[in-house]
């Protein structure tokens, strides 16, 4: 627990929170252009998160 404490900050639950709305708004038969950047960057955010978390993980192993 201490180690996704460490990962995600607030603000990162704001966006996760932004997400789950605009995911569940989304007209998927219809994607605009915003749409699909949007998936896109949150994508990229994830990605990005969850190798931030891989490399606390490894912090932790070795401290």
């Amino acid at each position: 627990m201490n180690i996704l404490k460490k990962a995600f900050d607030k603000v990162d639950g704001l966006i996760i929170l932004a997400a789950v709305f605009l995911f569940s708004n989304f007209d998927y038969n219809n994607l605009s252009l915003l749409d699909k950047i949007y998936s896109a960057s949150f994508t990229l955010w994830a990605i990005m998160k969850l190798i931030r978390l891989y490399i606390v993980y490894k912090n932790e192993r070795r401290g």
